[in-house]
């Protein structure tokens, strides 16, 4: 059922717009089709309250010896006359019909102490004889009567309507009308009247459909796409309420712009403030004379000064100027992995095919060196590979470490926080390494993963679209 529900709002409209259609054409023609027959119900026993009382009065009229007398009798012979009635108690009755029939007689003057009717699909032996109309077949099928313009096919018969009066002798007068299919063009019409409704419905209700959707769809766009001081004022389009939608986020996207300017300034400012007496005091503990002691002292400027740097890139991400472009990333690691061999770590490239990915380069570096700086910080040596996985390219980091307990993995990636609890950057850091990986990867569409090998160690997975 999720497969045929459809995603989009306007699908979604219009697959409920056309169910409430259909279920009401269904109603609709269930109610005509049940009028219809009613009517030929109606109709047939009509034509046998018509006959029985014709036949009365002709029987009267030749009791009186009037003219024509004979000829109602024997016109009367269709009648079935009987101690009992035709209708019997496995048929089913028609009490409508039976009281409208009783209303009929009433207002010709004829009297019946009970009347009954009942529809059957086939008659019973003793009424195969008594039906209204039933030598009219042969009268249609007489070449004459064809040429005259007669119908040569009957119309189909769907039942018989049985009519049975009882006199105040106790003597019942029974006759069989035929019920026939006198709406053969119903299901045509109905069908065509469902295909009309569907279109001035559902014509009209695609065309608003669109234009309600067309800016949705562009304005999704931009918010995805969207980056401060770079993402165009949207034109206002579609109804008022999707015009204030896109006021208000043309106006949030310059809010957001202005905010970010703001603090893009504040923190060059700080930048610029926090390094100038930094590379003061590292003048000044030249003149110190314990060696051991400016080593401290250096340490500790060095380990302010790349928090300063960790804490700068990752504020300004996502403002970078450096722009997306085809990278070969076997090449990337590559340079990565010998400046590490250089300082004389152990971290070892399982070289494969080449691999194109459009990134901005320095910032994918810089997480890179991050992943590999942990891994042979916490593990004493890397091993990196690279895998496609459809259309995820998979940089792979693993270290021989003492790996992360499960529970606290995701919290690795909260900014400040340390596998090592010391403040020394030979085993600490400055707790923004993981921070600043994870964000540069998913300002690229991608992410980090952390997972603990079976083997043991540490597995961190950086993924970037392909």
């Amino acid at each position: 059922m999720k497969r045929l529900w459809p995603n989009s709002l306007v699908g979604q409209l219009l697959l409920i717009v056309a169910l409430m259609l259909l279920v009401a054409q269904g109603v609709n023609s269930f109610l005509l089709y049940r009028g219809a027959q009613n009517q030929n119900l109606l109709e047939a026993s009509t034509s046998s309250v018509a006959r029985i009382a014709f036949a009365l009065e002709r029987q009267s009229t030749y009791r009186r010896g009037e003219a024509g007398g004979a000829n109602g009798g024997r016109r009367g012979t269709r009648l079935k006359y009987g101690p009992e009635t035709a209708v019997t108690e496995d048929m089913k009755r028609l009490p409508e019909l039976e009281a409208r029939a009783g209303q009929a007689f009433s207002n010709m003057g004829i009297g019946f102490s009970d009347i009954r009717a009942a529809e059957v699909r086939r008659l019973t032996p003793d009424m195969t004889g008594h039906v209204i109309g039933s030598n009219r077949g042969k009268w249609r099928d007489n070449p004459i009567n064809r040429s005259m313009g007669s119908r040569a096919t009957p119309l189909e018969t769907k039942g018989f309507v049985i009519v049975s009066a009882r006199r105040d002798d106790g003597q019942w007068i029974s006759v069989a009308s035929a019920v026939r299919e006198r709406n053969p063009m119903l299901v045509r019409t109905l069908l065509f009247q469902t295909i009309i409704t569907y279109l001035l419905m559902l014509i009209p209700l695609v065309l608003l459909g669109r234009y309600i959707s067309r800016p949705l769809k562009t304005l999704t766009a931009t918010a995805r796409s969207f980056q401060p001081g770079k993402t165009e004022t949207l034109e206002e389009q579609g109804p008022p309420d999707t015009r204030e939608l896109i006021r208000a986020f043309n106006d949030m996207s310059g809010r957001v712009s202005n905010m970010l300017n703001e603090k893009n300034v504040m923190l060059g400012a700080i930048g610029h403030d926090l390094r100038t007496p930094l590379a003061a005091l590292r003048v000044r503990i030249e003149n110190v004379d314990d060696d051991i002691e400016r080593e401290k002292m250096v340490d500790g400027i060095e380990d302010m000064d790349q928090m300063l740097d960790d804490i700068l890139s990752l504020a300004r991400l996502g403002r970078s100027s450096e722009q997306s472009n085809p990278v070969d990333i076997r090449s990337m690691i590559e340079t990565v992995v010998d400046e590490f061999t250089d300082l004389g770590h152990q971290v070892r490239y399982q070289r494969g095919e080449k691999q194109i990915a459009t990134v901005r380069e320095t910032l994918i570096r810089r997480a890179l060196r991050n992943l590999i700086g942990n891994s042979v910080l916490y593990g004493k040596a890397a091993d990196i590979s690279v895998e496609k996985s459809g259309d995820k390219l998979m940089i792979i980091v693993d270290d021989d470490g003492p790996g992360i307990p499960d529970e606290k993995i995701d919290a690795m990636f909260e900014p400040f926080l340390r596998g090592e609890e010391s403040r020394n950057r030979a085993t600490g850091g400055s707790g923004l390494g993981l921070t600043l990986a994870r964000a540069i990867a998913r300002d690229h569409g991608g992410d980090i993963v952390l997972t603990n090998r079976p083997g043991g160690g540490l597995r961190a997975t950086l993924s970037l679209p392909a």
